[in-house]
């Protein structure tokens, strides 16, 4: 059997490392390392990021590209879960469209561009690594914020660079915050509060004033 058809047997495989592809075509890493450039240079399989990837197989016959896109924003970095301008604009609260993937990780901040998109991934302190749901999705389990989760982490970032916040800061952002119901606000709150800095405090209730 050559390598090339060694390579089908993780036809089945929605991504893959160099140690599982090497269980199954027995080289040196240099050699290795030499084929798995011919077959991304070919396409005969895709990088994710350095070291990860998958069988162009698997990739086109995917029936729900959409949901492995999300599933494998989670595994770029592990821990993460989609959240900010992302999950948002799923929602309708951004008035923008949004065209790439915004994640939130336990890792270092970075991103990642390759054929299924553009993931970009913002650390956050682990005391608030949470307000995340596990949903299953096209046949993926993946991790993603609640609306509340992902309008706090959007403004964390942006709270940082600024002195005070005040209404016309906020309203610059042209959500639409409609769908907040109370539960949504009263867990906003919640996230306020464990940033543990007095400016996030003030958060919640100035969004609330946006529709007054």
């Amino acid at each position: 059997m050559n390598q090339v058809k060694k390579i089908k047997n993780l036809d089945e495989l929605s991504y893959f490392d160099k140690n599982s592809l090497s269980q199954y075509i027995d080289i040196a890493d240099n050699s290795l390392y030499a084929n798995i450039n011919r077959w991304i240079k070919n396409g005969k399989i895709i990088q994710l990021k350095k070291g990860l990837y998958v069988t162009s197989q698997y990739f086109d016959k995917l029936a729900d590209k959409d949901a492995y896109f999300e599933f494998m924003a989670n595994r770029l970095k592990v821990p993460s879960y989609l959240s900010m301008e992302y999950i948002l604009s799923k929602y309708g609260i951004l008035s923008e469209s949004v065209f790439s993937y915004t994640i939130v990780t336990l890792k270092r901040s970075g991103s990642f561009s390759n054929k299924l998109g553009v993931f970009f991934y913002k650390n956050i302190k682990e005391s608030l690594f949470d307000g995340y749901e596990i949903k299953e999705r096209g046949g993926f389990l993946l991790k993603e914020a609640s609306r509340a989760k992902a309008l706090f982490d959007y403004f964390y970032y942006k709270i940082q660079s600024v002195s005070e916040i005040d209404r016309k800061w906020l309203k610059s952002y042209r959500l639409n915050l409609d769908q907040f119901n109370s539960g949504d606000w009263d867990m906003l709150d919640y996230y306020c509060r464990q940033a543990g800095f007095k400016k996030y405090l003030f958060l919640g209730s100035l969004l609330r004033g946006l529709n007054d």
